[in-house]
């Protein structure tokens, strides 16, 4: 967590798509930061569907001090990856069910507004992965990814080798799965799929990253947490493939293309209450201690 407390004087909104009744709760929203003299903007595509003047993604991120993201964890995942090149801080409201990221209720937000404006609130710090392509192109997750044969339910034979920032030596196999996928998850990602595929439950603050397969043909391949000082290179073998990035975007593989990912230098900047605490979102969310 950080202490570094910011000036907000913009804050620019991403709402959940295809949700035209957050107009309402995004209106008393604007009400109350313009109570604060703190000025209001949203994205073009959130703007347009609830009505309301929008502006530029370029523009939003030049100006505004803090990003919004009202909708669920969905949503915020979305903004993370449009905006990850600013690394403006972001505050998840929560429009939606679960929210196990964006854990702020609405009914919690308009209080919680004040707190932003007399700093009484801090920032966490949350790991992301960097994908990157044979032609150089670049991309961001903040939960997962996962590979998988573009041919649906056909196995999928994945090779992973490693290599390492701290030292200088040839990449090196790591394992090669037989079996339906192959997800990388990050620390925040521990609790999504990788979870409901039996993978181990991370502490944000960890530096590493969980590689987990998914119906493995052997039953011994298990999950494995890796260092962020490790790179991996992935590539499916005998077939094209697909890779799914945050359950949002999907990129064709060509067979045999190498992925390289690894944990970006950079973290994202959420928002949180003072009394934020991971282990009361685990025993609430999951529903850890009760019957």
């Amino acid at each position: 967590m950080s202490s570094y407390k910011l000036k907000i004087e913009v804050v620019g909104f991403f709402l959940r798509p295809n949700k035209p009744e957050l107009r309402k709760d995004f209106d008393k929203l604007k009400s109350s930061f313009e109570q604060f003299g703190i000025k209001v903007i949203v994205e073009n595509e959130s703007a347009k569907m609830i009505g309301v003047q929008g502006i530029s993604l370029e523009q939003l991120f030049k100006i505004s001090d803090i990003l919004i993201s009202l909708g669920g964890d969905g949503t915020l995942l979305s903004t993370v990856r449009r905006s990850f090149n600013c690394s403006k801080p972001i505050l998840p409201i929560n429009g939606g069910r679960l929210g196990f990221l964006a854990g702020l209720r609405l009914d919690e937000a308009h209080k919680f507004i004040s707190n932003l404006v007399y700093k009484k609130y801090k920032i966490e710090k949350r790991k992301i992965l960097k994908i990157e392509f044979k032609n150089g192109d670049k991309n961001f997750a903040l939960n997962d990814i996962v590979i998988t044969n573009r041919e649906r339910m056909k196995m999928s034979n994945i090779q992973v080798l490693t290599d390492s920032n701290d030292e200088i030596y040839e990449k090196q196999l790591l394992n090669r799965y037989y079996g339906d996928a192959l997800i990388i998850s990050t620390p925040t990602g521990s609790t999504a799929y990788n979870l409901s595929s039996g993978g181990p439950i991370l502490h944000p603050e960890m530096s590493s990253y969980i590689l987990t397969p998914i119906a493995p043909h052997s039953l011994t391949q298990r999950p494995i947490v890796l260092p962020s000082r490790l790179n991996i290179h992935v590539s499916l073998e005998e077939s094209d493939g697909v890779l799914v990035i945050d359950g949002q975007e999907i990129i064709n593989l060509v067979n045999g293309d190498f992925i390289k990912v690894s944990l970006s230098p950079i973290p994202i900047k959420i928002i949180r209450v003072e009394d934020y605490n991971f282990f009361d979102t685990l025993r609430e969310k999951l529903k850890w201690g009760t019957d």
